[in-house]
């Protein structure tokens, strides 16, 4: 048998109830950012709390500077979400400008980009994708 309790506060006035519901949706969806948007929180291996902690820490950041660029009007700013949203390759509804799922995707490419620039030379790249065309027979 399940039992329902429904708890009323008579002083809570329609207001403060819608203002505590927008609240909980923004909360949901930056879980479900977590969860869909290429952080697969779901599918997190972390055992230890510090760990989990860690990893939660960092990608609240990236989620913060997401924000920080989709509520920037400036011009700067508007190139920046569209170079993020070419990086993502991900469509947008046409309308659309962005989607915070996209600039987080655009962000990790740009992030995972400037590591790979790190480690390699920009020769050394062109040298490898010159090897890929050999071994698949294919011009990309």
């Amino acid at each position: 048998m399940v039992t329902c309790i429904y708890l009323f506060d008579e002083e809570i006035d329609a207001k403060t109830l819608a203002q505590w519901y927008y609240y909980r949706w923004k909360i949901e969806s930056y879980f479900k950012l977590l969860k869909s948007s290429g952080f697969n929180l779901e599918e997190w291996q972390q055992k230890e709390p510090l760990a989990l902690f860690k990893r939660l820490l960092i990608i609240s950041n990236a989620c913060i500077l997401i924000w920080k660029i989709a509520n920037d009007n400036s011009d700067n700013t508007k190139a920046i979400r569209d170079f993020l949203i070419s990086l993502s390759g991900k469509q947008i509804q046409r309308g659309v400008d962005f989607t915070y799922p996209a600039l987080l995707s655009g962000l990790e490419s740009y992030l995972a980009t400037l590591d790979l620039l790190r480690q390699f030379s920009v020769e050394d790249i062109f040298k490898m994708r010159d090897e890929l065309v050999e071994i698949i027979g294919i011009e990309i």
